[in-house]
């Protein structure tokens, strides 16, 4: 007769067995729906810059399918797989680290299989008139694509109908700026500057040149510092007074925000349309090492994400910004795209 400890322990050692074999549905579970080995890689740990192998090409072939362009699918989770990523990130509402673990990676498969990404062709609704409905991660209250598209035959927009909003970062010198506000008036373009509250107490004046010229002023926050995870209390005062501090200088409040360095949660959103602020990010991905400095590489850079409802964003703080600007402007005009505020009801093609 077996001892009332060998079945105490034999019972245990039985539990132990079921629950080693419950793990692997258990970690699939959390896994992306991908199959190969980016399934594998990710049920461990993230992917990120510098990574090799067959893991990063499924992940390149995936953002690419999802309509983020990460460069060539070669293996190699360099500075435009990197950029990709971020993009995805900022799209879906997940926190933008760079790094492609199975928040990201999952998103990016359920992009795939069931909403129209950002470069899939327009659906059409009626003939001649389409509506874009762009992914929107309603989670967070974030909008990033909003458009009413024509010409349902393809996907480029049609000469003089499609229209895009323009925005800036920061502020340039104030010479490049009335170059900048020149340029804008010849292309009879309308933009939306994005600046921090410290920039809107030392440049009042340009803040309202830029309003007299009839551009909007949007806040980046008062200071560009990361405000994930602080307290409720210390990110809507950084909101706040980064607001009070363009209501002064404009005479109005800003009515759409941006998170400093890109960085956001939900917090943020939250608070920031507490403050009377719509959040908003933006279409072109973060700019590969080595553009800034070189106008043309950081206009086509942005160019690319040119499409009907596209929120594209250009740093006027960099070297070389205020010159893409105008670039990107002149291959806005040849496009045949016209600009339209952020988030003014759907744009329209009329």
């Amino acid at each position: 007769m077996k001892s009332s400890a060998w079945v105490a322990t034999t019972a245990a050692t039985l539990a132990v067995v079921a629950l080693l074999v419950a793990l692997p549905t258990t970690a699939a579970a959390f896994r992306s729906p991908s199959a190969g080995p980016l399934a594998t890689v990710v049920s461990e740990r993230a992917l990120r810059h510098g990574d090799r192998g067959p893991a990063v090409a499924q992940l390149q072939d995936l953002l690419r399918q999802s309509g983020f362009d990460p460069g060539p699918v070669d293996g190699i989770f360099g500075p435009l797989t990197e950029a990709a990523v971020i993009a995805a990130q900022r799209h879906f509402g997940l926190e933008v680290d760079g790094l492609a673990g199975r928040m990201t990676v999952g998103a990016l498969e359920g992009a795939r299989s069931q909403a129209p990404s950002p470069a899939a062709a327009v659906q059409r609704e009626a003939p001649g008139a389409v509506r874009r409905e762009w992914p929107q991660p309603s989670e967070t209250g974030l909008r990033i694509y909003d458009a009413v598209v024509a010409a349902a035959d393809r996907q480029e927009a049609p000469a003089g109908g499609a229209a895009a909003a323009l925005t800036f970062h920061h502020l340039p010198a104030p010479e490049a700026l009335s170059a900048l506000l020149q340029h804008l008036a010849a292309h009879d373009a309308r933009a939306t500057f994005f600046v921090t509250g410290t920039e809107a107490e030392l440049r009042a004046a340009d803040l309202q040149r830029i309003q007299a010229a009839g551009h909007d002023v949007g806040s980046l926050g008062y200071r560009e510092v990361d405000l994930r995870n602080l307290p409720h209390w210390a990110v809507r005062a950084e909101l706040r007074k980064a607001r009070e501090a363009v209501a002064k200088a404009t005479g109005a409040p800003p009515e759409l925000s941006r998170p400093p360095l890109g960085r956001f949660d939900r917090q943020l959103v939250r608070l920031a349309e507490e403050e009377g602020m719509r959040m908003v990010l933006w279409s072109n991905a973060v700019a590969p090492a080595g553009v800034n400095g070189s106008p043309d590489r950081l206009a086509a850079h942005v160019l690319r994400a040119l499409h009907p409802g596209a929120m594209l964003m250009i740093p006027l703080d960099v070297p070389g910004g205020v010159e893409a600007a105008h670039r990107v402007l002149q291959g806005m005009t040849e496009a045949g795209y016209r600009t339209q505020p952020p988030l003014s009801g759907h744009y329209d093609t009329k």
